[in-house]
């Protein structure tokens, strides 16, 4: 029996990566994945049955990495705009190529990465909301206004990843993006007119 080796698995998921997302999941190929690795066809099936095994091990720690980090440490709390603004660049920068990957990817997985995305951002922003301006609620009708702030900021975000820009220019993108979704929110509401 064959034992799997560490370095050949790294070098298939690194050669799945650049596939993904140059490719997308539809059109990405796995004897592509196999010459860029520099191994056999027949060696990627014996670590990943098929194309969607692979793409799994290419997503899932990374939608586990994106929970976690929304969940724990995306927080509106006691932070600067500019707190904010650097701990979301230095997220995506660090995992630029696997966002490209989901927004390329299989629909049905992009799609309820995105709807969990948007829940939980819409959370934080009505929580932030609502703790500066506790009459928010009384202002706002639409049960579905802190989702779609959070869609629009997520689409945003999205749409400035897919131009395959520099990192600089990535970064101040995103800092626009986000100063212009959540800079001065406090003052958004005050002169806020219900009739």
């Amino acid at each position: 029996m064959q034992y799997l080796k560490k370095e050949i698995r790294e070098r298939i998921l690194a050669a799945a990566v650049e596939e993904f997302k140059e490719q997308g999941y539809a059109d990405a190929s796995i004897r592509n994945i196999a010459n860029n690795a520099e191994i056999s066809l027949g060696n990627v099936y014996r670590y990943y049955t098929n194309k969607e095994a692979l793409y799994f091990a290419v997503i899932n720690p990374f939608m586990e990495s994106v929970k976690q980090f929304v969940d724990n440490d995306f927080s509106f709390e006691a932070k600067s705009m500019k707190e904010i603004s650097e701990m979301l660049i230095a997220f995506i920068m660090r995992y630029n190529d696997e966002l490209l990957i989901i927004r390329k990817g299989n629909t049905v997985h992009y799609d309820s990465f995105v709807n969990y995305i948007i829940e939980v951002i819409a959370d934080k922003i009505r929580y932030m909301l609502q703790n500066v301006f506790p009459e928010i609620n009384e202002k706002i009708e639409n049960p579905d206004f802190y989702s779609a702030i959070a869609e629009g900021f997520l689409t945003s975000f999205f749409r400035i990843l897919k131009n395959g820009d520099s990192k600089e220019v990535l970064e101040q993108k995103a800092r626009e993006i986000i100063t212009f979704y959540f800079g001065h929110m406090k003052d958004r509401f005050r002169h806020f007119d219900i009739e």
